[in-house]
């Protein structure tokens, strides 16, 4: 794939993600449902918001995983030309990783947890854990193209901010969780009793977890926009 058309994917890609964000809010609030930060699997509980969130979400895990074999070949291309980088490892890494946060991602679109809460907690787990996986090596794969052409220092900077930033709201969320479920990190069964088909999360710990989880998000797909920049670099 030429790096213009990687790079249209990974506008598509995120726009996609950007729409189904939106969309998913919006139609939950135009029902009525309490506005301030539902969890994003919340949406998906509501007759009125699960389209967009079963359609938009099934499209872009779809276009992860093409993406993330094409942004294999192109660094291992690349290393194949540089072949001190040693990135090899953590392209082969990332890209799975990346690949099983896309495959979770269409799971998930079609288990709504309040009719398959364990596996659906499982599958989310796959999707941030992934993501996360996949950020930190892209970032430390931009660092080591970084230390053999100074080009690339832009996109290390950019790749490494919205990384970090991702990481603090993970950390944001796993606190408010911990401090209403305890160690397991998990929202525990009484919160089903509240996810009907608009959810109220009616404690505050909760409504943190979830800014903090759509700010991570946005975070991840912060990451993903990069890509533009590396298709590009990758090409010149």
């Amino acid at each position: 794939m030429s790096s213009s058309s990687l790079g249209k994917l990974v506008k598509i890609t995120v726009a996609i993600q950007a729409v189904t964000l939106v969309a998913s809010y919006l139609a939950w609030v135009s029902d009525g449902c309490d506005p301030f930060i539902p969890f994003i699997s919340d949406t998906d509980t509501n007759p009125a918001s699960s389209w967009a969130f079963t359609v938009g979400f099934t499209f872009t895990g779809v276009l992860m995983v093409p993406l993330s074999f094409h942004f294999y070949q192109s660094r291992r291309n690349w290393e194949q030309e540089n072949k001190e980088s040693r990135i090899g490892r953590m392209n082969l890494i990332s890209a799975i990783s990346a690949s099983i946060s896309g495959i979770s991602l269409i799971l998930i679109s079609y288990t709504p947890w309040h009719e398959q809460m364990e596996l659906h907690m499982v599958q989310a787990r796959m999707i941030f854990g992934g993501s996360m996986i996949w950020a930190l090596l892209s970032t430390a794969i931009s660092y080591r193209m970084l230390e053999l052409d100074t080009r690339f220092s832009s996109l290390f900077r950019a790749r490494r901010n919205w990384t970090v930033f991702s990481m603090a709201c993970l950390l944001g969320l796993a606190i408010s969780v911990y401090s209403y479920a305890g160690l397991s990190l998990a929202i525990p069964e009484g919160h089903m009793d509240t996810v009907l088909e608009c959810s109220n999360l009616g404690n505050s710990s909760l409504s943190v977890a979830a800014f903090f989880e759509w700010l991570m998000v946005i975070g991840f797909a912060g990451v993903t926009y990069t890509g533009v920049q590396e298709a590009r670099l990758m090409d010149q």
